[in-house]
Order: structure tokens, then C-alpha cells, then sequence
């Protein structure tokens, strides 16, 4: 099963987003800080059932999604990293893809099956 770890101080968006990846077949993972996520991907990323992917807010109290994504980008490579954001970022990155909030499902879905390169 594809899985993906949702990385958002926002709990009802996170959950939103959880169901709508979960019906499309995602076992997903929740946290609702960068500090959580970092402790959540350091106990799972030792186990067989690894997370493939993560989806990150890019702007939360405390460690925000690009500093996230940068960090996890160096420790665990094989991770698919995307940031969402209210705000547009014209950054470009060999190391995770941004999306505007709202993302449709779908274009998520398509970029968590890597059928969106990070740099197009």
C-alpha cells in the first residue's frame, strides 16, 4: 500500500486531506508539527513499512516545510517531499515540488506517483 506521512499545524485541513488520500487508496500518517514529523520519520523509516512520501504546510509555528523538506531531503533521499502553501513560491527544487493550497486531490495524487517532476 502507497503511504504518506501529512505534515500540518492545521488539524482539520490534515484530516480533510488524510480522508481524500485514504480513498484513493493511501494508508496515510498524520503530524502536527515539523518536531513530529522528524520524531515520526526517525522511528518509521527504520521499519519495513517506510513511508514513501511526505506532505508538508510550508509555513508552521516552529520548523516550517522548507526547512523540512531540506532536512529530510539529505537524510532520507528515496522520500517524495511536497510543500503546500497559501502563498505562491516560485522556488525551484531538485528536492520536493510546491503546490498552492487548495491542491486538487487528483494533482496531488499525480505528483505522489511522480508523474509530475520537481522541476517542470
Amino acid at each position: 500500500m502507497k503511504s504518506v506521512l501529512l505534515v500540518d499545524d492545521d488539524t482539520h485541513f490534515r484530516r480533510s486531506l488524510s480522508i481524500g488520500l485514504e480513498t484513493m487508496g493511501y494508508q496515510t500518517y498524520e503530524a502536527g508539527s515539523g518536531v513530529e514529523a522528524l520524531e515520526f520519520l526517525q522511528v518509521n523509516q527504520k521499519q519495513n513499512d517506510k513511508v514513501e512520501s511526505i506532505v508538508v504546510d510550508a509555513r508552521m509555528p516552529g520548523l516550517n516545510g522548507f526547512w523540512i523538506a531540506d532536512y529530510v531531503s539529505t537524510i532520507y533521499p528515496s522520500l517524495r517531499i511536497i510543500i503546500l502553501s497559501a502563498y505562491y513560491y516560485s522556488i525551484k527544487s531538485e528536492h520536493y515540488i510546491i503546490f498552492k493550497k487548495p491542491v486538487k486531490l487528483q494533482k496531488l495524487v499525480k505528483a505522489l506517483e511522480r508523474k509530475v517532476n520537481f522541476l517542470s
